[in-house]
């Protein structure tokens, strides 16, 4: 077999259909990854709400500033798999074409959602706690998808000098917006539904005290 041929068996093997075993994996996978991010919406809203009621502190700040990073760290690798989903596909291929594809897919996506909005504002469809329509400008802002990847990879993803100069209150500040709209829209599918926690096969299944191998110091 060439090494042409080899890559092409590789990509197609990439390949699934919705509701065969890899689409049902990857379902899994995006709950898990979506429950991460909700878990650090959550704390943020906590810490947060803290800092309003308290006052800051360098802790309070930390904490908070965790948490927001975590948020967006899950929110984007969610979006990642929402479109590998979309394309029915697990290969990632060049890691440029990879961002470029999914810059543009969190655009349209986030520009769908605000579009929906004004949309249902505008014809009396929007429920009784919406926003008014001055809330929500008419696009989202051309910098967005761009920022929120890199944000995602500098505050959260990779250690990066830059880290420490980059400031997360400006980003929360001009975009939390389109990031909630983002998390509002998948949270009613990808949340958690009633009382039983989904089964997520190894990720529930995972167990610090092993089974049948004896009593062992807890690291």
């Amino acid at each position: 077999m060439t090494a042409h041929s080899n890559e092409v068996a590789y990509s197609s093997a990439m390949k699934f259909l919705l509701g065969d075993a890899t689409d049902a994996d990857l379902c899994v996978a995006l709950h898990h990854e979506f429950l991460r991010c909700h878990d650090a919406f959550t704390e943020f809203q906590a810490y947060a709400s803290r800092s309003i009621l308290l006052g800051e502190n360098s802790w309070l700040s930390f904490k908070t500033y965790n948490a927001y990073s975590r948020f967006i760290h899950h929110l984007y690798e969610f979006i990642v798999g929402a479109r590998m989903r979309e394309k029915r596909d697990t290969a990632k291929g060049d890691p440029r074409v990879l961002a470029k594809d999914v810059k543009d897919f969190v655009e349209s996506h986030a520009q769908r959602i605000l579009t929906n909005k004004r949309e249902a504002i505008k014809n009396g469809t929007a429920p009784s706690w919406e926003n008014s329509l001055s809330a929500y400008p008419e696009k989202i802002p051309s910098t967005f998808a761009g920022d929120f990847r890199d944000f995602r990879n500098k505050v959260a993803g990779h250690v990066s000098h830059e880290r420490s100069s980059l400031s997360l209150s400006d980003f929360y500040d001009r975009y939390h917006l389109y990031l909630h709209m983002l998390y509002r829209d998948a949270l009613s599918w990808w949340g958690l539904r009633g009382s039983e926690f989904p089964d997520l096969k190894e990720i529930t299944d995972f167990a610090v005290l092993i089974k049948n191998k004896g009593a062992r110091e807890f690291p």
